[in-house]
């Protein structure tokens, strides 16, 4: 599971965006080179659907949100053969609005709080509806809040995710129309977020995703039961852990997924995923 993607160091330091797993594209070649160097097969969520032998080894890539950053992985999945699948927040591409976690990241760097504060901040904001944290947004940052400042933090435009799907490595998934925290709708609502983002990336690319990737990991029955209705077959979470095959029809919208982190050694990670035991304390939450 990854979010933002950076080029080098360097352009983690501008600030411009949330460095959530502090991810380059080098430590993002190294996560590749060593499961591929482990025997494992990457795959597509259609792939998975259609079913895997369980004596193999496969590992699905995922990036969240819809960020202009992810292009920098196509390179590297084009050099390494294999595919990902990036999970899209569809208003956010069509009105080139900012992610909401980048501008607190922002202005919280201008407008310091303590730590606890800024903890019940993010608490606060994944508890709102998308309409909700757009309001906060531009009552406490202003009237550009919503806008992205960079091509670090700013989504794809519609062209560009249109091109970037067409590649064969891209898979599309979907993140709902808003990034939308789905347990905090009423299941109508819900339903309806993942419908619009559903319609809106059969539209750009001509069908529509299999995948879905629940904003922030939030997901209840009610949620799963939205997500199969308008005919996703896959979901994921940020639970960590492995998923074991085959893959019970009941856990098939409940994938667990991991959370690879820039600033730990790779290597040791990408070991310990494998594994049977996972040490919790290296399994840090994701913010967003």
């Amino acid at each position: 599971m990854f979010h933002v993607l950076f080029e080098d160091e360097a352009a983690m330091t501008r600030q411009l965006v949330d460095p959530q797993q502090h991810i380059t594209t080098q430590i993002f070649a190294e996560f590749i080179a060593y499961y591929q160097t482990h025997g494992y097969t990457f795959v597509t969520p259609a792939e998975v659907l259609r079913g895997l032998n369980p004596a193999g080894r496969f590992v699905l890539i995922t990036f969240d949100d819809g960020y202009y950053n992810n292009h920098l992985a196509l390179p590297i999945l084009r050099r390494f053969g294999v595919p990902a699948t990036f999970f899209i927040s569809t208003h956010h591409v069509q009105a080139n609005h900012a992610f909401w976690w980048d501008v607190v990241y922002r202005e919280r760097l201008r407008q310091p709080l303590s730590a606890a504060a800024q903890q019940a901040e993010y608490a606060l904001l994944k508890g709102m509806r998308h309409e909700e944290v757009d309001e906060y947004l531009l009552t406490h940052f202003g009237p550009d809040a919503l806008r992205p400042v960079s091509d670090l933090d700013r989504p794809f435009t519609p062209d560009e995710l249109q091109a970037f799907a067409r590649e064969p490595e891209v898979v599309l998934g979907n993140h709902t129309a808003h990034h939308a925290v789905l347990t905090n709708y009423q299941p109508t609502a819900a339903q309806q977020e993942l419908a619009e983002c559903q319609q809106y990336l059969a539209h750009l690319t001509g069908s529509e995703p299999v995948a879905v990737a629940y904003p922030n990991g939030n997901y209840s029955p009610a949620v799963v039961a939205a997500a199969a209705h308008v005919g996703l077959q896959l979901g994921a979470t940020v639970e960590a852990g492995k998923n074991y095959l085959p893959l019970p029809p009941t856990s098939s919208l409940q994938l667990k997924r991991f959370l690879l982190w820039g600033d730990q050694d790779v290597q040791a990670q990408c070991a310990l995923f494998r594994t049977d035991f996972h040490l919790k304390q290296l399994l840090r939450p994701a913010r967003a």
